[in-house]
């Protein structure tokens, strides 16, 4: 009984590709899949900005910045959405930073230079609050 040797060298292709490249391909899969398993993902979590005392004046007097609302009894500078203080409930105010007058925050026009003005409508800013340390021996020395 001899085999049809013709029928083997035809089929050698697929043995080829069965032998060779299919546990390449298979390990080449099973790398990426541990990469994408145990990679190192960054995660940036949105930190709510919250209301800061007002820096002092040479004379003590509370110095606010222009376009943040703020508590002028308190003295609490306040993110730019709010619109009420949150000790007594009462109206924060805003100075304009065009000519440094005072108007109340729910108003969008400076009655005095006609300037409109929208707080917090371009929150493109983020905070990102760092959690734990870097990793060992990749921290730089000071």
């Amino acid at each position: 009984m001899v085999p049809d040797w013709n029928a083997l060298i035809s089929l050698l292709p697929f043995f080829v590709i069965l032998g060779v490249i299919g546990p390449i391909l298979s390990i080449m899969v099973l790398m990426q899949l541990w990469y994408l398993l145990h990679r190192r993902r960054g995660r940036v979590r949105r930190v709510e900005e919250e209301p800061v005392s007002a820096p002092l004046d040479a004379d003590g007097t509370p110095a606010f910045p222009p376009n943040a609302p703020f508590c002028e009894e308190h003295a609490v500078i306040y993110p730019a959405g709010a619109r009420s203080c949150e000790i007594d409930r009462a109206e924060l105010s805003v100075r304009c930073p065009i000519d440094q007058t005072t108007r109340p925050a729910s108003q969008e026009l400076c009655r005095v230079c006609g300037t409109r003005y929208v707080l917090g409508a371009s929150r493109t800013g983020l905070t990102v609050r760092r959690s734990g340390r870097p990793p060992e021996g990749g921290a730089a020395v000071a």
